[in-house]
């Protein structure tokens, strides 16, 4: 059976893969040594590799085991089979009849028919994923809908770093400079000036539990298909994923303070620009990534020249790899910055990044079950896991504007 969980693991492994992959091969095309900066990136991406790798493999040993016993479960079930326990075809998918259609029929028009199908149905199958007294064809439930949730998108710009647990985290700084003591020499002969001007500090960063829980009954689990322990678990960490792209979004907000001003619309992409230069001038390093709502995206993507030609046409080059992120997937390009449309950002703002300067901690993911917490007939599936955002050089690494309304 697939896992969610761990397929989300491997693309992450993946693309992490990706990007230490395209240093390397940048700097050997370019028949250059790795810069200091490309070291560091390459050893923490190492590191964060290393740990999904072994998470990975305890989770495939825990599915093949899993596997393995319901292999066996199922060869103990099929012997003791009987027709109560098959579908009796009665709703089946284009057929004659619709499930819904007589289950209000049968109830608000009284209609004899469809309740009798209904019946004969829900006596062949004897457990309910849906409800005492109805039990949903298994055509149905394999269709399920699973609700609309975009994921991650600038949480998966930024730098991912692992943590084990809620320990606090110190992260030093450098808050005053040798500027003034640094100076050319007044005359042949003078002396050197020598004096206390640098200084340092440091930042504490705890992270914080972000968990969830469903309650179910164990008829569900025992009798619907697809299972629905995953289509729960999905929703939970679906629900997970759309909760740290929030605190992404909201720790660069925090960070980027006042807006640089707000523009029409019609002069988006010169905005988008002057908060890139913005960042370039207090950072003194580019802004790579310029994040938005989809509606300010949309208006990005109306824009035209004279010619009547978009301002920023789609992206044909694949994926785009930031030096020290992982993999990051765009919505396009503007002024060589990439775009990131994300649900996370709901004021309206838009910002321009400098990705490297972002920081998400972030514990794996437990999930988790309590079999009998309220009695034999349900259980708590639930997930756990710790995260902590952190922008550094706050002010400058990120800067932000907005749409005038006007």
């Amino acid at each position: 059976m697939a896992n969610a969980y761990t397929d989300r693991l491997r693309e992450k492994y993946d693309g992490i893969k990706t990007t230490v992959e395209g240093i390397q091969t940048r700097a050997a095309n370019e028949d250059r040594d790795l810069t200091g900066d490309e070291l560091r990136s390459i050893s923490e991406q190492s590191e964060v590799l290393k740990t999904l790798a072994g998470e990975i493999e305890t989770l495939h040993e825990i599915d093949a085991r899993n596997a393995k016993v319901a292999e066996t479960a199922t060869e103990v079930r099929t012997a003791s089979t009987t027709a109560v326990d098959r579908d009796p075809g009665t709703y089946v998918r284009g057929g004659e009849h619709s499930f819904f259609g007589d289950l209000v029929n049968s109830r608000s028009r009284g209609d004899r028919n469809a309740e009798d199908r209904l019946q004969v149905h829900n006596r062949a199958l004897t457990t309910s994923p849906a409800g005492a007294g109805v039990v949903a064809p298994r055509w149905l439930t394999e269709e399920f809908e699973t609700l609309a949730r975009q994921g991650r998108r600038a949480a998966s710009a930024v730098r991912n770093l692992p943590i084990n647990s809620a320990q606090s985290l110190t992260l030093p700084k450098q808050t005053a400079a040798t500027d003034d003591v640094v100076k050319a020499q007044a005359s042949e002969g003078a002396a050197t000036d020598f004096s206390d001007e640098w200084a340092s500090s440091t930042a504490n960063v705890t992270p914080k539990l972000t968990a969830g829980g469903q309650i179910v009954t164990r008829q569900m689990l025992d009798s619907s298909s697809p299972a629905v322990d995953l289509l729960i678990y999905g929703d939970l960490v679906g629900a997970y994923n759309a909760k740290v792209e929030a605190a992404v979004v909201a720790a660069m907000v925090a960070s980027a303070g006042a807006s640089i001003g707000d523009v029409a619309a019609a002069d988006l992409a010169d905005g988008v620009l002057d908060a890139a230069l913005a960042v370039r001038i207090a950072r003194k390093l580019p802004a790579d990534l310029a994040v938005m709502d989809v509606e300010t995206y949309g208006e990005l993507l109306k824009l035209k020249d004279g010619a009547n030609r978009p301002l920023m046409p789609r992206s044909n080059h694949g994926p785009m790899n930031v030096v020290g992120v992982g993999g990051v997937e765009t919505d396009g390009e503007v002024h060589g910055l990439g775009v990131i449309a994300s649900d996370g950002v709901t004021g309206g703002q838009i910002l321009a990044v400098r990705a490297s300067d972002v920081l998400l901690f972030e514990s794996p993911v437990t999930q988790f079950s309590y079999e009998q917490p309220l009695g034999p007939e349900q259980i708590k599936l639930g997930i756990w896991g710790y995260t902590a955002t952190f922008v550094k050089y706050a002010g400058a690494s990120v800067k932000q504007f907005g749409i005038d309304a006007g």
